[in-house]
């Protein structure tokens, strides 16, 4: 059954839409300050939660579904104290809108951080985490299509955030699925405004919000869920001044720029 994915998945990799792997396209077109959304709207979506600062699992970070294996997020989730957190302190809820019931939670196996992240410049924040079982799929739980490296986007464009994150910097986390409609921001405008902060932004990072007005955007929690570009996964949140600031846009890992690790990672 897999050989039989893979085998399908390598033929198909340069497609314009590949569920669970690559889309290249010429892009042409809780979550602060957003609304309520569906499980079934966004089946790929991972709340990612940890037992490491408290008894019971709590939200840590959100994911995406990339395989019925392999889930999509951020490396910076899994560091504290600048060791890497094992795999049995965390599990997967999907299939389910709601952050602590229903679906169905999976036991993470392994975690592989990009080798090149840094948590002192946030650089390569990207990490694929794999499940003790494999998930199954239904109209609550799919595979997400991600960005290729031939994806482009443009200043302006429209993007979607969702997360189960706090919708303020001093809440605590949603308690429900959420999203949010924000904007790719201008590169350079991003690079200029997080000087004054002593913070890099690179090109394999992608800038979005609300910029000049702010109370959109996204927020503590949110970390490592998806940042979706009509409907493919084009960024995997890594770190912002604030939720919905109206000065700093929220800093995103760009997917294009590590398909093909992902790729590699997720189908190994």
């Amino acid at each position: 059954m897999v050989s039989a994915v893979l085998s399908v998945i390598t033929k198909l990799v340069e497609s314009s839409m590949i569920c669970g792997i690559i889309a290249n396209i010429n892009a042409q077109s809780r979550i602060a300050g957003g609304e309520l959304a569906d499980i079934t709207k966004y089946p790929f979506a991972v709340a990612l939660l940890s037992n490491i600062e408290s008894p019971s699992f709590l939200l840590g970070c959100g994911g995406t579904i990339l395989t019925n294996t392999a889930i999509l997020t951020a490396a910076s989730c899994f560091f504290a104290n600048e060791q890497i957190t094992q795999p049995s302190s965390w599990r997967a809820r999907v299939g389910s809108s709601s952050l602590m019931n229903g679906g169905t939670l999976y036991i993470i196996s392994r975690i592989t951080t990009h080798p090149l992240f840094s948590m002192n410049t946030l650089e390569h924040n990207v990490a694929v985490i794999r499940t003790v079982v494999a998930m199954s799929f239904s109209t609550a739980v799919q595979p997400a299509y991600i960005a290729g490296g031939a994806y482009r986007l443009q200043r302006n464009d429209e993007v979607v955030a969702i997360g189960w994150g706090a919708t303020s910097v001093t809440g605590s986390a949603s308690p429900d699925l959420r999203r949010v409609q924000i904007w790719v921001n201008d590169q350079q405008t991003c690079v200029e405004r997080y000087y004054v902060l002593n913070f890099n932004v690179t090109d394999s990072m992608l800038c979005a919000g609300w910029l000049d007005v702010g109370i959109r955007g996204q927020c503590l929690g949110d970390n490592g869920g998806p940042l979706l570009h009509n409907g493919v996964v084009v960024g995997v949140y890594s770190w912002s001044q604030g939720c919905g600031d109206i000065v700093f846009p929220n800093i995103n890992t760009r997917v294009s720029h590590y398909s093909r690790w992902i790729e590699a990672i997720a189908t190994a």
